[in-house]
């Protein structure tokens, strides 16, 4: 059932995914509001959504010229469809003005309040909150959070649960619902609330279901490792639900976000390192290596993966693309430094891998963060088992070629499911650090084939990396052969 729809969820990236869950539910609440059910004016909705788009996506346009960039016109429509559904709906030239502010301001942030090639702050929350501090002089606010209400909650539960599965942040959007319930529940108990109507408040009058899923899981605001996400979640949370007053700075959920922000920037790692281009040599007929000299040591674990920046005419997917890396840590440091990723080579693929492939030698991208969970026990001890399909090979490319340079032996058996037949990408590496293959052909990687494959299943330590489908098929096959501990890794894109 996972692997169905991890199948389905994967032809949309991550964008298109959040376009088009924000303009259900805004339909949704047009709908609602003509037929009485919540008390926003429609026309007012519909008037605000025109508005913001127009001032956010026209913004974006002269930003992006004006800093030399080819503009992200899908990113700059979501921007715009988050602020609508906080921004006061209404046809009041002062409110539609307010709002069109916070969306000139998003869209301002995205390239001004920028470190290292990525934006610092959520840009919906931080047009919302720098328009509500002009506002709060002017006397007009912003941050009215019309979507949070009973009648819409399963169209926004559901949109939230689509992104955060999509983007593999469940845990982060649960961690952030859980503590903002129990904190604003306590607070509401004492004010003589039930035990059952308080969460139920917390989460039909508070926008709580939709900042978890539509906002802080935005990618390029979340730190890279999982517990600095679960971290921010937590502050995020605290500063939700906590009331505090002073002047024109108060309790609101942009400002929880914004500060939940600050502190994912505090505990991460943010990368700026120039490749230069060396080789592109091919691994197969349908993948590439692609080979850089680094400008500076860059230090990561094997199993980790890079965002790669590369300017050009991009398509939905934008500049930045992510990547295993495939090469060990022990090559990127020292007097002459080098990494390498490696990726298929699909006839119709993305605008990033066509610029990627065009480039000559000597051509440099950046590398704009170093991200990742994907790593090794660190007791060499322990018996492991990789399951790669077709490129997911590249991680455990990178953690064999680093055992390898280390001159230290694991038990490790690797099980290739090769994308076309007779495909075992970087066999040298399983060679080198000498781990044991087998090859399973795709549709039959099935626990009895595993546990025929590796009797000592249950004893190892699985990872698993590859494409969503044969993830959560490799993942299921592996638990009902009696894996106790097993580890994914696949890239959703964004």
């Amino acid at each position: 059932m996972r692997a169905r729809i991890d199948a389905i969820t994967g032809r949309l990236s991550m964008y298109r995914w959040a376009s088009i869950t924000l303009s259900v539910v805004l339909a949704a609440g047009v709908l609602l509001a003509f037929l009485d059910v919540i008390g926003p004016d429609p026309y007012g909705i519909l008037g605000t959504i025109g508005v913001v788009i127009v001032a956010t996506v026209g913004a974006n346009e002269i930003a992006a010229r004006l800093a030399g960039v080819v503009p992200h016109r899908e990113s700059a429509v979501i921007t715009a469809l988050i602020i609508s559904c906080i921004a006061q709906p209404s046809l009041d030239i002062r409110a539609l003005i307010a709002a069109a502010g916070a969306g000139i301001i998003a869209s301002l942030s995205k390239y001004l309040l920028v470190w290292r090639g990525r934006h610092v702050l959520n840009p919906a929350a931080t047009g919302v909150f720098v328009a509500g501090l002009i506002g709060y002089y002017l006397g007009q606010g912003v941050g009215f959070w019309w979507i949070a209400t009973g009648a819409l909650l399963p169209v926004v539960a559901l949109g939230a649960l689509v992104l955060l599965y999509r983007s593999r942040r469940l845990d982060v959007g649960l961690i952030f619902i859980a503590i903002a319930v129990v904190l604003i529940s306590v607070r509401l108990l004492s004010t003589g609330s039930t035990p059952w109507g308080a969460p139920a408040t917390v989460l039909t009058l508070f926008p709580t279901v939709f900042l978890a899923g539509f906002m802080l899981s935005e990618p390029l605001t979340l730190p890279p490792r999982r517990w600095q996400q679960w971290l921010t979640a937590a502050v995020t949370a605290l500063v939700f639900s906590v009331p505090f007053s002073l002047g024109p700075i108060y309790t609101s959920p942009e400002l929880a976000l914004i500060v939940g922000n600050l502190v994912a920037f505090a505990v991460s790692r943010r990368t700026a390192v120039s490749l230069r281009l060396r080789t592109s040599e091919a691994l197969s007929p349908h993948a590439v290596e692609h080979r850089f000299d680094l400008s500076r040591p860059l230090a990561f674990e094997a199993g980790q993966y890079l965002e790669l920046h590369l300017p050009h005419r991009a398509d939905i997917r934008g500049l930045r693309r992510v990547f295993s890396i495939a090469s060990p840590p022990s090559a990127a440091a020292g007097e002459n430094p080098q990494l390498s990723v490696a990726m298929r080579t699909p006839e119709n693929g993305s605008s990033f891998k066509a610029a990627l492939a065009a480039l000559e030698p000597g051509a440099r991208v950046a590398v704009t963060q170093v991200a990742g969970d994907f790593l090794l026990p660190r007791d060499p001890a322990v018996p492991l088992l990789f399951v790669a399909g077709g490129i997911g090979m590249t991680p455990f490319a990178s953690q064999l070629a680093e055992l390898a340079a280390r001159g230290e032996h694991r038990d490790i058996v690797v099980v290739v499911v090769p994308s076309n037949p007779d495909e075992v990408l970087f066999h040298d590496e399983i060679a080198a650090a000498g781990a044991r293959l087998e090859i399973v052909v795709p549709g039959q990687l099935t626990a009895d084939a595993l546990r025929s494959l590796v009797p000592d299943l249950a004893a190892r330590r699985a990872f698993v990396s590859g494409a969503p489908a044969v993830v959560s098929a490799a993942t299921a096959a592996l638990r009902a052969a009696g894996a106790r501990r097993v580890r994914t890794d696949y890239f959703v894109g964004y």
